[in-house]
């Protein structure tokens, strides 16, 4: 099997080089366009997040051994990945991404927010032109698995997120966060969702900024906070307690000599920053600075540690869900294969039947339109009827080691060879297959 998935995440990449990986949906839909374009690559597709950046593909003509090179295809500067990258080829490939559709793989086991990431990453690379019959399959199969994971078991209940691991690291600071003040950089949709758990726990002061000011408005106002314009930042830091950046902008936005002028003017009050945007929103730099504690991305994960609960027993529920899942699509893969070869036995038998009808025909003359017909409709049902047996048997033995030596005795039997195609697309093969996911709900 063709199929291999390349990748880093916060399991095996520090921040620092995660985010020279962190593609926006226009840069994603760029780089699908420049792998498709390489004769080694006949389908991809790309799902980067702020915790992982992964290459799907299916392997075309030429493609080397050692796929490394379409993760470094995306930078755009040379850096040795090989420390931090894994790579999966064929079923483990497929397994991976089902755990990752399904949170298993996720700093916040069980987090929701990654199937609309896969989804997004399937439209995206779909836009591109990078999905085939293939990776289309693959990546429904993953969303329907994800669903089925949190459908039948309890891995996303009290679901969480990075954003609730900032406040539960606030709150840990503080003790509690009644009389505080938080400011928030980013009015999308990690900064939304900071902001309400942030009410929820008690803060009692919200402030919001952004490039954009309408919309820090809009998000201040929607929960009773206050917006500030992004070139008052500085004075918006000097009343906070707890400063948490999640804008999406592609360098830091507080650097440390900013940070230093604020710290003056609060005369050195302890100030607590929480930097969980990918690209970073904080220069490393400022933590360095006295009475300022910043905590990225990966400082979180010892707060995530204390909220998966109940979540590891839930997750063994999830893997054997996930095993299950993947062995039908594993099934589809194989009896994918069959599609050319029963496609060129149908083709082959009807070439016989319509050729003998031909030579048949002239001596028949005195027939009338409704026995000829009666005679195309026989000559098809007899086709037909030897054909089902055979057909049978080659589905049956699809997903058995003797699978690829009966479909290579089919094709010298019937001489095939000349005759068999690979449907362009997945709808033509389920055509002659069906599809075994639904075959199995039925």
């Amino acid at each position: 099997m063709p199929l291999v998935l390349i990748g880093v995440n916060h399991r095996t990449t520090p921040v620092e080089v995660r985010e020279r990986l962190a593609l926006t949906p226009h840069h994603t839909v760029e780089c699908v366009r420049s792998l498709h374009a390489l004769d080694e690559v006949s389908e991809c597709a790309i799902l980067s997040t702020c915790n992982r950046t992964e290459v799907l593909a299916v392997r075309g003509e030429g493609c080397p051994e050692d796929p490394s090179g379409l993760l470094a295809a995306l930078l755009d500067d040379p850096l040795d990945l090989s420390p931090y990258s894994y790579c999966h080829t064929d079923e483990d490939a497929v397994l991976h991404l089902f755990r990752v559709a399904a949170g298993l793989d996720s700093m916040i086991l069980g987090e929701g927010q990654i199937l609309g990431q896969v989804r997004s990453a399937m439209r995206q690379s779909d836009e591109a032109g990078g999905l085939g019959t293939v990776l289309t399959k693959l990546l429904q199969w993953s969303l329907a698995a994800g669903k089925r994971a949190r459908a039948e078991t309890r891995i996303g209940t009290g679901a969480v997120s990075v954003s609730s691991a900032a406040v539960e690291l606030a709150k840990e600071i503080f003790g509690h966060l009644t009389g505080r003040t938080a400011l928030i950089l980013g009015a999308g949709e990690t900064g939304e969702l900071t902001l309400k758990l942030l009410s929820d726990a008690g803060v009692s002061s919200v402030v919001v900024t952004n490039r954009t000011y309408d919309r820090a408005l809009r998000l201040s106002e929607s929960l009773g906070g206050e917006a500030v314009r992004f070139d008052q930042l500085r004075d918006a830091m000097v009343r906070a307690d707890i400063v948490i950046g999640s804008t999406g902008a592609p360098f830091p936005v507080v650097h440390a000599d900013s940070v230093r002028e604020v710290m003056r003017r609060r005369r050195q009050k302890p100030l607590f920053l929480i930097d969980i945007a990918v690209p970073r929103d904080i220069e490393p730099d400022v933590g360095l600075l006295d009475n300022v504690f910043l905590y990225n991305i990966d400082d979180l994960q010892a707060v995530v540690q204390q909220n998966l609960g109940d979540r590891h027993e839930e997750a063994r529920k999830v893997e054997a869900i996930l095993e299950e899942e993947a062995a039908g699509f594993l099934q589809w893969w194989q009896t994918l294969s069959l599609g050319p070869v029963l496609a060129g036995l149908q083709h082959r038998f009807e070439e016989i039947r319509v050729a003998e009808l031909e030579k048949t025909m002239p001596r028949l003359s005195h027939l009338s339109e409704a026995d000829r017909e009666a005679l195309e409709l026989l000559t098809r049902g007899i086709v037909k009827r030897i054909l089902k047996a055979p057909i049978a048997h080659l589905k049956s033995q699809a997903g058995e080691p003797s699978g690829a030596a009966y479909l290579e005795a089919t094709r010298e039997l019937f001489g095939l060879n000349g005759h068999c195609s690979r449907p362009r697309l997945a709808e033509e093969s389920e055509d002659v297959l069906g599809d075994p996911r639904e075959e199995r709900d039925q």
